[in-house]
C-alpha cells in the first residue's frame, strides 16, 4: 500500500480489440486511482475500458483549473468513451465527445495545495507538485504508448483530422506550459 495521499496507477493500455491500430485513435485501458483510503477506480470495474488518451488530457487541463459540479474541464476525468474530438477554429481546446459513462473526482486549486474530493466526498489535500507528478507520470505513459505503437492513419474528412491534430497540439501545450 503506498503512502500517497492520491495515486494514478496504469494497469492496462490497449487499442480496441478488433480494431487495428492506426486506424484507433483512442487509448484504452484500466487504471487504478485512490484518493486517501478510497479507490475510485480500479480494474474491478471489469468490462470497463476507460479511453485514456481523453482521461490524459482532461486531467492535464487539472493541472491549472479547477474542475468541479458546475465547471468542469470534460464531461468525466475518466471518461468511458470519446467518439469524438469538436473543436472550434479559433479555439485551441477541443471537447471531447463521450458517452454518459465515467468517473469523476473533484479538483480545486488552494495555493500551493490541490483540494481533491471523490464523488462520494472523501477529500484530501496535497500539494500542487505531488498532484502534478502523478497527473505528468500517468500523461507521460499513454503519450509513450501513442510514440511506441504504429503511426497513425488520420482521418480522410477534414473536420475528424483537424480534431486529432488539434487534440495533440492541446496536449503537448499542456505540457510544454508546466515544464516552463
Amino acid at each position: 500500500m503506498s503512502d500517497k495521499l492520491f495515486q494514478i496507477e496504469l494497469i492496462e493500455i490497449h487499442w480496441l480489440r478488433n480494431t487495428p491500430e492506426e486506424i484507433d485513435l483512442c487509448a484504452h485501458g484500466q487504471v487504478r486511482i485512490t484518493l486517501g483510503d478510497e479507490v475510485i477506480v480500479d480494474e474491478s470495474e471489469k468490462g470497463n475500458n476507460w479511453t485514456l488518451s481523453a482521461m490524459g488530457l482532461h486531467i492535464l487541463r487539472t493541472l491549472e483549473k479547477n474542475h468541479e459540479k458546475n465547471n468542469l474541464v470534460g464531461e468525466h476525468l475518466i471518461p468511458c468513451c470519446g467518439h469524438h474530438i469538436d473543436h472550434l477554429e479559433n479555439e485551441l481546446d477541443v471537447h471531447i465527445q463521450g458517452c454518459f459513462k465515467g468517473i469523476n473526482y473533484w479538483v480545486r486549486h488552494r495555493g500551493d495545495t490541490v483540494l481533491l474530493e471523490t464523488e462520494k466526498g472523501n477529500q484530501v489535500s496535497v500539494s500542487a507538485e505531488e498532484y502534478k507528478t502523478e497527473v505528468v507520470d500517468f500523461v507521460n505513459k499513454v503519450e509513450d504508448f501513442y510514440e511506441q505503437s504504429k503511426p497513425k492513419k488520420l482521418p480522410n474528412e477534414d473536420y475528424d483530422r483537424i480534431g486529432y491534430e488539434k487534440f495533440w497540439r492541446e496536449w503537448k501545450r499542456r505540457l510544454n506550459e508546466i515544464a516552463d
